[in-house]
């Protein structure tokens, strides 16, 4: 399996000051794009623009960033929102942790959105960057896809609280959704042990069974450092005592910390199973040996005395009355494919063979 090392681009920052936006990441294709969409509970509206003026519209605008590679129209975004530099700072270096940040204007938040790709075993990882306004919610999403259409479209139809609620609930949908993504890449892990484990039953301690746990031992792990720093992420989002945050959505912030923590103990429960295919691949590996050791040996065991029959009549003696027997030869064949076959029985009998 061929793995991708994109380089640390961050390196490019080197003695630059605070708050320079240089995107880090390697999606780099395709420019960026923008969708706002503005709501009231009765009303809704959606433009493929961003524009200054549309703030000054009645309800709560959702500005939506996809792809990150034109730093100057993030800049003005960020200058329209009044988004500390050090955040639209973090939004580019796409290789940050998950986290949540507090500001005078609002909370932000960074998780990846991750996807499994089974046909080369490995994790593709997408920073999401979310922050929550007064008013407003700006979502940063580092590939050109849409990863949040059904919110959108909950928002478009009226279906759920969305439209009822505020900016804060907003957030929530949207990390929801990344999370819920989560339990697909498990699922896919998942599919993948199972089929190793088959394999493993089936065919043996065979080479390819190695590599596939040591493949999905990396994914895993990789899974894992990737979830583990969103638990703490979550856990502050809704303990924060901001004003940004109703008391009334609380429960839905708990909902998204059970979450990752069902993920996370999948996870761990995925790092188990893999120690114990591990072990059993060994087991497997050495009880192959010892078969092979027994039948060496049993072979060995079998030859020995037919070896030492056959060296006692090739010694050059001629003093040995048996060489001159007429049917010597043939007895002295006959007792050997005797003693052989008797052995045979004997280890047959005791399972040695």
């Amino acid at each position: 399996m061929s793995r991708k090392f994109h380089q640390h681009t961050k390196i490019r920052k080197k003695g630059l000051p605070p708050g320079t936006l240089i995107y880090t990441g390697y999606r780099t294709d395709k420019p960026s794009s923008v969708f706002s969409v503005q709501f009231t509970e009765n009303k809704y509206a959606e433009q493929p623009y961003y524009r200054n003026e549309l703030r000054k519209n009645p309800g709560l605008i959702w500005v939506d960033i996809r792809s990150l590679t034109e730093t100057a129209l993030i800049s003005t975004i960020g200058d329209d929102f009044r988004i500390h530099p050090l955040a639209l700072e973090d939004v580019l270096d796409t290789q940050q942790r998950p986290k949540l940040e507090e500001f005078d204007n609002g909370l932000f938040i960074i998780l990846p959105n991750l996807t499994f790709k089974p046909e080369t075993v490995e994790i593709v990882c997408e920073q999401i960057a979310i922050f929550i306004g007064s008013d407003f919610v700006l979502s940063f999403q580092e590939d050109p896809d849409d990863n949040f259409a059904h919110v959108r479209k909950r928002a478009q139809e009226g279906l759920g609280r969305i439209r009822k609620k505020g900016p804060d609930y907003l957030a929530y949908a949207l990390l929801d959704t990344v999370v819920d993504g989560y339990y697909v890449v498990l699922d896919g892990i998942q599919t993948q042990l199972f089929d190793l484990e088959e394999t493993l039953h089936r065919n043996g301690a065979e080479p390819e069974v190695k590599a596939g746990i040591f493949n999905l031992k990396h994914v895993v792990n990789h899974f894992r450092q990737k979830v583990l720093p969103l638990r703490d992420a979550a856990t502050r989002l809704y303990r924060t005592e901001s004003e940004l945050v109703d008391t009334s959505n609380r429960l839905y912030l708990r909902d998204v910390v059970d979450h990752v923590a069902q993920i996370l103990d999948g996870i761990d429960s995925q790092r188990d199973m893999l120690s114990s295919l591990e072990s059993l691949y060994h087991a497997e590996a050495s009880n192959r040996l010892n078969n092979v050791m027994r039948l060496l040996t049993v072979i060995s065991t079998i030859f020995i005395p037919l070896s030492f029959v056959a060296g006692v009549y090739g010694m050059n003696f001629d003093n040995m009355p048996e060489l001159h027997t007429r049917f010597g030869y043939f007895i002295v064949l006959s007792g050997m494919l005797a003693a052989m076959v008797g052995m045979l029985i004997y280890f047959r009998e005791k399972r040695w063979i």
